[in-house]
């Protein structure tokens, strides 16, 4: 490795160490880059289908970002106090399944399998619970945060956008001269890759929650909304989130019968691969990542930051196999 890489290994390690510093003492920080970082990148992969029909990138820039923010709007407005109301009868639902054990009925007939279930549910149960009031007091004391977060993301999300040129000029020059080229073009890896991540990511989560909106309107009516935007949410956590969103409807399958029980899940399950397969092809291609990164960096990320850090974890991830290719992988090899 040259000296000049040394140097620009050294300098991006500096700057990298000293923002997760500040993410772990302020965490506030961290919420609004992780919001911020997003927004921007979904901005960019709605202005792009504008693009390409032929209308100006700032154009193109400025109607992705009112059609962004009227989505988020729209969910405050008429979604989110839908799933408020049907967030109790979710609660009913799920107590009901296992008050009823509404899964004795497939397993009657072999009584040694039906004992190994009924341990694991009761073991489910309480953790099933203890995520829920979790979930509950984490929404109630976050609010404030919440709401410091949404205000400076779009401020910062607008004026990023806007002045998007003016950044690629700039943002340089924290770098010494003579590796200016070299930093460029690490970091446009890592905004490519990035890009590409939440690209599936978001497309993945909407077809997943317009899915199970589908699915739900047949079965579970009363509760479409919070099923399909809990499913939505859920899909934006990569690999580890499918297993809390599939929980609730799995539960929820068990009282529909054997024919219905069979129908959602082979759906449930048919989507899922589709989407995973697309997903692990995308992150492989472009910085071969693969799950057991992504599944160990969520884990340990989640128990530095917290909720947020389940959504950090694969961009953190990105940047540091960016990183390791880059700087750190050349120099071992020699």
């Amino acid at each position: 490795m040259k000296d000049k890489d040394l140097k620009a290994a050294f300098f991006v390690g500096i700057y990298a160490l000293i923002f997760l510093i500040f993410c772990i003492i302020f965490d506030t920080i961290l919420n609004i880059f992780v919001f911020t970082l997003m927004s921007v990148l979904i901005v960019n992969l709605i202005a792009k289908f504008f693009k390409l029909i032929k209308i100006s990138t700032k154009s193109s820039i400025i109607l992705g970002l009112i059609i962004y923010f009227f989505i988020i709007i729209y969910g405050i407005i008429l979604i989110i106090p839908s799933v408020a109301q049907q967030f109790g009868e979710f609660i009913a639902t799920i107590n009901s399944v296992f008050e009823n054990k509404a899964w004795e009925s497939y397993l009657e007939n072999n009584p040694d399998l039906l004992s190994g279930v009924n341990d694991v549910m009761n073991w489910i149960r309480p953790k099933l619970n203890d995520l829920t009031t979790s979930l509950l007091n984490n929404i109630a004391k976050g609010t404030p945060t919440f709401f410091i977060t949404i205000f400076y993301s779009i401020l910062l999300t607008i004026y990023i956008l806007l002045y998007s040129s003016w950044l690629k000029n700039t943002f340089p020059n924290l770098f010494p001269k003579d590796i200016r080229n070299d930093v460029a073009t690490f970091f446009d890896k890592v905004y490519s890759t990035l890009s590409n991540f939440v690209n599936v990511v978001v497309i993945n989560a909407v077809i997943t929650a317009i899915a199970f909106y589908i699915v739900s309107s047949f079965y579970f009516k009363e509760l479409a909304a919070i099923l399909s935007f809990w499913a939505g949410i859920t899909n934006l956590i990569p690999i580890v989130g499918v297993f809390f969103e599939y929980v609730p409807v799995f539960l929820f399958s068990l009282t529909l019968g054997l024919k219905g029980f069979i129908i959602v899940n082979i759906f449930v399950i048919a989507i899922h691969l589709a989407l995973f397969i697309i997903f692990v092809n995308v992150m492989k291609m472009n910085l071969n990542l693969n799950p057991v990164l992504m599944i160990i960096a969520i884990i340990i990320v989640n128990q530095i930051f917290g909720l947020v850090g389940t959504f950090f974890a694969v961009p953190l991830l990105i940047f540091i196999v960016a990183y390791w290719e880059k700087f750190v992988k050349p120099k071992f090899e020699t």
